[in-house]
């Protein structure tokens, strides 16, 4: 139809041709414009997690006793690379010299008897008794292993990094803690009348240094890690604090 037009046809779909290339322009440039400014635009920030709230201290400074009852000793060290064998020992003591007013300044002190341990091993032989053997931990001549604070640093309202020395088979290097407190009560809920207070630690120390190699692994997964995980969960208690009412005294003589 085109073809066969005069000059003012030809002029009209020359200025239309021309019309569209410009629009086609305009929005091409429209475009890169705002990928630009979508671009230059700051990434959106997460919400920041609502600080930690500090956990009331509801207990008094004083010396509380380990709860051996409530309290459990395990390591975990990687075995031939299937997984993180672990072990408990059930023989613990201790105690802690809390400082209610600050933290920081408190101690604490703990005994694992090695005789104790306790593995899930139920095949014929007695494997506990072989981990206590002279090989390994050799209990007959180091019956036990302590750990003594000789500092406390607060990390956050309800943590803190506890230093201190820890002491396998008559051999000391220094050991590192996280403990995060999770809560005290001023009387059992029971209604027991004893403080408790409670923690949770992790520490990781290497075997070799404490004079335990047999079945080092090589690092290709042929043996047992020399790191070994250290995982505590443990309760204190102390008898609460009763007050002693005062005197009263005798009513005057009614005339």
């Amino acid at each position: 139809m085109c073809l066969h037009g005069g000059d003012g046809e030809w002029r009209y779909i020359r200025s239309f041709s021309e019309e569209t290339t410009t629009m086609k322009s305009w929005t091409i440039a429209a475009a890169a414009a705002l990928a630009l400014a979508a671009c230059s635009q700051p990434a959106p920030t997460a919400p920041e997690a609502p600080a930690e709230a500090a956990i009331p201290i509801n207990v008094t400074t004083g010396t509380y006793e380990l709860d051996s009852n409530h309290t459990t000793v395990t390591v975990r060290t990687r075995h031939f690379g299937l997984s993180n064998y672990v072990l408990r020992f059930n023989g613990v003591t201790g105690s802690l010299n809390f400082n209610a007013e600050d933290p920081a300044q408190s101690s604490v002190t703990t005994t694992v008897a090695i005789s104790t341990l306790d593995t899930p091993f139920t095949g014929e032989r007695d494997f506990d008794s072989e981990l206590q053997n002279s090989e390994w931990l050799d209990s007959a001549q180091f019956p036990t292993a302590t750990f003594r604070s000789t500092s406390v640093e607060r990390t956050g309202p309800n943590t803190a990094r506890v230093t201190g020395d820890l002491t396998i088979r008559n051999i000391t290097h220094p050991q590192t803690l996280d403990v995060t407190y999770n809560i005290s009560h001023a009387t059992h809920p029971m209604g027991f009348p004893i403080n408790l207070i409670g923690f949770s630690a992790r520490g990781v120390f290497q075997r070799s240094q404490y004079g335990v190699t047999t079945l080092m692994d090589d690092g290709a997964a042929n043996g047992v890690s020399d790191q070994v995980e250290l995982l505590i969960e443990a309760e204190f208690t102390k008898p609460a604090e009763t007050t002693t009412p005062a005197p009263v005294q005798p009513a005057e003589p009614v005339n």
